[in-house]
C-alpha cells in the first residue's frame, strides 16, 4: 500500500501543511521538497561516447530493476575486457545475490575502456531527490584530470578517494598499479561500478580492487587502519550531515564536504597532498568558519582553484582547494587560480577571528578591492532585512488576471535596476493563508529596496507603493550614515558594486550576509543630495542619469581611468 504523504515528510513541513491544510501528494516534487523529487538530471560532459544517450533512454523505456541491470552492465563489461580470471571470479562471487538480465549493450559503449559509462548511466536513472540527500554530484572528467594534474604513483605511494563513486578520481589516475588505489563509498552499486572499471583498466592485475563499501565519516579507521595515503583526492558530498552519529573535534557545522576534508585529513602521509572539490560557499559563509579555521591552522595550502561552473541541477560554483602536511610557521604562502588562467601568490596570517578566504583574480582587481576597503565608512549591518511572501502552492493562490480582491505580486524576474516589469501575478493577500510571511511594516513600508534574489549581479529597484512580492525577491530598508536610501539605491547598482560583489563571492544567488560587507563611503550632504536627484532621474527611465551615476560613485571612490576600465570589463 501506498504511504501516505505526511509519513514521507518532515515534521517541519507537516506543519507547513496542516497550517495550509494541504496534504496533497503532488507537493511532494514541488521546489519546496526536492529531496523527493523524481526528476531525472543526465550529467553533461561526463562521457564522449555518442550513441551512450539513446541508449540510455532505450533502459529507461524497459524499466529494468536498478540493481540487476548494473550488475548486468558490469558483468557484460568485465567479460568482454578480459579481466584475469582471478578477479572475474571474485567479482562474481562477491555479487552473486545479483540476477543477470538481458540487455544488449552496443559494442563502442562495451568496449569503451576510457570513460565510466556505467557510471553515466546509474546517474541517469537516479532521481533528483536521491541525490539532494546524499549530496552526490560525479565530477566532469575535465575538473578530475586538472585535480590529478602531475600524480605519478612512484613505488609504495598510495591514492585514496573517501568518496569514490563509480571511481572516475580512480579510474584516471595515471601511472599507477591496482595495488596502490584504494576507495571507499556508501553506495553499495557505486562501489560495484568503480571495481569493474578499475578491473578491465587493469585487466591484467590479479589484486581485486581495493574499494570498500562503507560509511567514511564512521568506519574509515576500521577499514583503513595505520594506512597512510600520499594522495587524498575526491569531490565530497556536499549538504548538511543529517542524523549521523559522527563527531568532529574540530567542525561543529556538520557539513558533509567539511567532515569528510577533516576525517580524511587524518589519513594523509607526512609528504602527502589531499586535494577536495568543494562549493565555493565554504570559503566565506559564517557557519563554514570551523572549516576554514581548521585549513589555516592545520594544513598547509598549496593552491585555491575557482571554477565559474556549476554541477547541473546544483546551484552554486565550486572551488578545488589543495593542501599538504607541512608544518606551517607564521604566514602561509597559497597559489589562487581562476577559470582565467591568471595565477597569483597570496598570504594568510592565522587567526582565531572568524575570517574569510577571498580567491582574488589577479594583483590589479585586489588592488581595487583593497582601495575601496581603506575608503569604507559604514555598510548595510544597521539595515532591516525581509524575504519575499511563500505561498505554499503557487499554482494554487496565484491567478494570472487581476480582481477585486486580488493585489499585483512581483518576482525577482519582474526586477530591472531602477524599475519593475508590469505585473503578471495577483494574489489574495491573507497572511494565515501563506506558509511563510514577513511582518507588514516591511511590505508596507513607506519606502523599501527590492532585489533580484536569484542573479550573477546586484539588481535592485525602488518602491514607495507598498508593493508584494514573493520570496524570490528580498526587501532592504538601508539604513547608511550620511545616505538617503535612494542614494543607497545608487551605490548597490552602480557598475563598481556589481564587480566588489562578484570578485569577492561570485555567487548565483544575491545573499544577505554578502551584502553587509560592502563598504559605503562617507560622503558629503551636497553629494547625498546629488545621487538622490540622479537615482529620480533613473526611476523614470532616465539611462544617462544611470552613466552619471557610475561616474561619480567612481569618483568618490578615487579610481582612475585605468581601474575604470578592468572595472568595466567584468
Amino acid at each position: 500500500m501506498m504511504a501516505k504523504p505526511k509519513e514521507l515528510i518532515s515534521e517541519a513541513t507537516r506543519r507547513n501543511w496542516d497550517k495550509l491544510k494541504n496534504g496533497r501528494a503532488d507537493r511532494l516534487t514541488r521546489r519546496a521538497n526536492k529531496s523527493l523529487s523524481q526528476k531525472i538530471i543526465t550529467p553533461e560532459g561526463y562521457v564522449s561516447a555518442g550513441s551512450l544517450p539513446r541508449f540510455v533512454e532505450d533502459l529507461k523505456a524497459a524499466q529494468y530493476p536498478i540493481n540487476d541491470l548494473i550488475f548486468s552492465l558490469c558483468a557484460l563489461f568485465v567479460e568482454t575486457n578480459k579481466v584475469s580470471e582471478a578477479n572475474r571470479k571474485r567479482f562474481f562471487e562477491e555479487y552473486a545475490q545479483c540476477q543477470r538480465v538481458e540487455v544488449t549493450v552496443p559494442r563502442q559503449i562495451l568496449k569503451n575502456r576510457q570513460d565510466d559509462w556505467i557510471g553515466f548511466i546509474y546517474q541517469s536513472l537516479t532521481a533528483e531527490g536521491h541525490r539532494i540527500i546524499t549530496g552526490l554530484y560525479y565530477t566532469k572528467p575535465v575538473i578530475v584530470n586538472e585535480m590529478l594534474e602531475g600524480i605519478q604513483l612512484l613505488n609504495e605511494e598510495r591514492f585514496l578517494d573517501p568518496c569514490c563513486g563509480s571511481g572516475i578520481f580512480l579510474l584516471k589516475v595515471e601511472h599507477a598499479r591496482m595495488e596502490q588505489l584504494f576507495g571507499v563509498d556508501n553506495d553499495f552499486l557505486a562501489v560495484m561500478i568503480a571495481k569493474a572499471n578499475l578491473m578491465v583498466k587493469y585487466n591484467e592485475s590479479t589484486v581485486y580492487p581495493q574499494i570498500y563499501q562503507l560509511d567514511f565519516l564512521a568506519h574509515a579507521t576500521q577499514a583503513l587502519g595505520g594506512m597512510k595515503f600520499d594522495y587524498i583526492v575526491t569531490n565530497p558530498p556536499w549538504g548538511t550531515e543529517k542524523g549521523h552519529s559522527h563527531k568532529s573535534d574540530v567542525i561543529s557545522s556538520k557539513e558533509k564536504a567539511s567532515l569528510f576534508f577533516a576525517e580524511s585529513y587524518k589519513f594523509l602521509a607526512d609528504k602527502g597532498i589531499q586535494h577536495f572539490l568543494l562549493p565555493s560557499s565554504i570559503l566565506k559563509i559564517k557557519v563554514h568558519a570551523d572549516f576554514r579555521r581548521f585549513v589555516t591552522h592545520e594544513t598547509h595550502m598549496e593552491s585555491i582553484r575557482c571554477y565559474h561552473e556549476r554541477f547541473k541541477g546544483v546551484f552554486t560554483d565550486f572551488i578545488s582547494l589543495k593542501v599538504s602536511k607541512k608544518p606551517v610557521f607564521g604566514k602561509q604562502s597559497y597559489i589562487v587560480s581562476t577559470a582565467k588562467n591568471e595565477v597569483t601568490r597570496k598570504e594568510l596570517i592565522p587567526s582565531d577571528d572568524d575570517f574569510c578566504i577571498i580567491p582574488m583574480g589577479n594583483d590589479r582587481e585586489e588592488a581595487i578591492l583593497a582601495k575601496a576597503e581603506r575608503l569604507r565608512h559604514d555598510d548595510l549591518s544597521h539595515s532591516k532585512w525581509a524575504l519575499g511572501i511563500i505561498t505554499g502552492n503557487n499554482a494554487k493562490k496565484l491567478k494570472n488576471r487581476p480582481a477585486p480582491d486580488l493585489e499585483a505580486i512581483y518576482t525577482g524576474k519582474d526586477i530591472a535596476k531602477y524599475s519593475l516589469k508590469p505585473a503578471t501575478r495577483y494574489v489574495k493577500y491573507n497572511r494565515d493563508d501563506f506558509q511563510q510571511c514577513a511582518k507588514d511594516e516591511f511590505y508596507r513600508a513607506k519606502e523599501k529596496l527590492v532585489y533580484k534574489f536569484v542573479s550573477n549581479h546586484l539588481c535592485f529597484t525602488y518602491d514607495d507603493r507598498q508593493r508584494l512580492f514573493l520570496n524570490s525577491a528580498n526587501i532592504l530598508i538601508p539604513e547608511v550614515d550620511g545616505m538617503s536610501i535612494k542614494t543607497v539605491l545608487a551605490f548597490l547598482n552602480s557598475t563598481l558594486f556589481n564587480f566588489l560583489y562578484v570578485k569577492r563571492f561570485g555567487d548565483l544567488k544575491i545573499l544577505k550576509g554578502n551584502l553587509l560587507v560592502l563598504p559605503f563611503p562617507q560622503i558629503a550632504p551636497e553629494t547625498n543630495q546629488r545621487l538622490t536627484a540622479l537615482v529620480d532621474e533613473a526611476l523614470r527611465g532616465d539611462a544617462k542619469a544611470i552613466e552619471r551615476i557610475d561616474e561619480l560613485v567612481f569618483s568618490l571612490y578615487q579610481l582612475d581611468l585605468e581601474e575604470i576600465r578592468i572595472i568595466k570589463e567584468l
